[in-house]
């Protein structure tokens, strides 16, 4: 065989484990270690001493699509935020709803978002704050060039990409309020089970969560909410199309964000 064939076949062998070598690292590797949150305070507490002091608590959710209630089929709805804020109201927590999710909102987006004038005041009136943002991140660049594997090639720097940003977005937050619970939720996995890709896209997410985990714990009074559990015990019931929650999802994440703030301890570790 002429020695042009022998490359011409090397090649086609190297080439397929150059491309979905980053596909076979993410499968194989482990998952590095849950950080550990750190608080002398219950946000539950914290709030019930602020409505003694006012008849009504402000409750911003900024974010994406998800942040917005998109997927509700109840008409003004805010997805789970409205659910949160009815839940806090049976605590004797009267609060008022301003939601200012964006859909297609990019962790980049909302560093710009938080800088206009109504937000940053509306930011600095907050009494409880509400974030769920980086879904369109990791989505954008699957749609860039029709290229799904995008995300595999590029995860790492999407995902410093989106730590740098939420780091700036926290940052910013604190620097206008430095007293208002900060509960962010982590990305969830639209991707059932018995789909394929499941396996490869939980690692992701998980890693993904990680990252922010290890972002917001150096910021003061600012928790992560695991949704993921929650919703993958659905078993698909919790989708109203293939990425956003219908309202039995909604419900699913509000639970989980009420059960943060209601929380009695003061050593929080995320259980991943």
């Amino acid at each position: 065989m002429k020695r042009w064939i022998w490359v011409a076949v090397s090649l086609s062998l190297i080439f397929p484990v150059v491309k979905f070598y980053p596909l076979l690292q993410r499968m194989f590797a482990e998952s590095p270690p849950e950080p550990t949150m750190v608080t002398q305070e219950n946000i539950l507490n914290h709030l019930q001493e602020k409505a003694e002091e006012k008849a009504e608590l402000n409750y911003l959710v900024l974010g994406d699509s998800v942040a917005r209630g998109f997927g509700s089929e109840k008409s003004g709805s805010h997805g789970y935020s409205s659910l949160v804020a009815r839940g806090l109201a049976e605590d004797d927590i009267p609060l008022h709803l301003i939601n200012r999710g964006v859909i297609g909102q990019t962790s980049k987006q909302l560093t710009g978002y938080i800088q206009t004038r109504n937000i940053r005041q509306e930011i600095r009136e907050a009494d409880l704050i509400s974030l769920t943002i980086g879904g369109n991140d990791l989505l954008k660049a699957a749609l860039q060039d029709h290229d799904p594997l995008r995300i595999l090639t590029d995860f790492n720097r999407i995902q410093s990409g989106y730590k740098k940003n939420l780091a700036a977005i926290l940052t910013e937050i604190r620097a206008l309020n430095q007293e208002a619970p900060i509960l962010i939720t982590s990305l969830y996995n639209p991707v059932l089970p018995d789909e394929p890709f499941f396996k490869v896209s939980n690692r992701l997410l998980k890693s993904w969560n990680i990252g922010m985990k290890e972002v917001a714990y150096s910021c003061r009074l600012t928790h992560v909410v695991d949704v993921t559990d929650r919703l993958m015990a659905g078993k698909g019931n919790w989708l109203s199309d293939e990425i956003h929650p219908n309202d039995r999802g909604y419900r699913w994440m509000a639970e989980g964000i009420l059960e943060e703030i209601r929380a009695n301890r003061s050593v929080s570790a995320s259980a991943g």
